[in-house]
């Protein structure tokens, strides 16, 4: 998920963003409150204000971006992996094995929105694919139908001239004949 380029805390630095989290995490003691309040309170001193709320939203992004993220690097191990074992394995099943992969670590995080959005995602670049596979399929008929025309249209041009060397054929009809053949 790209951050909106409106969002003050989600296009920190990961650095920054490390150490936001850090504060929200930290226990409440008697020299601060703890928890969100004591990273809303160190922003501000900083000269960054924002609503709880947004400090609340940024917090449970973050989270969700860390799995993601480690979802990712796991789909991508496996993957890497089925390749050095199984080096004659199709790379699209591959691909769709490292995929579930990811859609599994993704529901484990517990977010329901966030695996209806993976399911959709996949359908759409399956759609995609079929798209893509029709189109070459489209393209190839074309191509072969271009080969056809132009492989008739060269036996017709040399059953032309034998018969023109033969002078079977008036010059008027010839050059009807030759006119009509240019329009092919």
């Amino acid at each position: 998920m790209k951050p909106r380029s409106d969002s003050k805390l989600k296009i920190l630095p990961e650095e920054r963003q490390e150490q936001i989290i850090a504060w929200a995490r930290t226990q409440k003691t008697e020299e601060h409150p703890g928890g969100l309040a004591y990273a809303r309170e160190q922003l501000a001193a900083d000269g960054l204000k924002v609503s709880m709320s947004t400090l609340s939203e940024f917090v449970s992004w973050y989270g969700l971006q860390q799995r993601f993220s480690k979802a990712a690097s796991r789909a991508n191990q496996v993957a890497e992996l089925l390749q050095q074992r199984n080096p004659d394995m199709e790379p699209e099943h591959v691909r769709k094995l490292a995929q579930s992969i990811f859609t599994l670590e993704a529901l484990d995080s517990g977010d329901a929105d966030t695996f209806v959005s993976l399911e959709h995602l996949k359908l759409a670049q399956d759609s995609a694919r079929t798209k893509a596979d029709l189109e070459n399929r489209k393209l190839a008929l074309a191509t072969r139908r271009v080969v056809l025309l132009e492989d008739n249209a060269a036996k017709a041009k040399a059953a032309l001239e034998g018969l023109k060397t033969k002078g079977g054929l008036t010059a008027e009809t010839l050059k009807t004949i030759e006119e009509a053949a240019k329009l092919l």
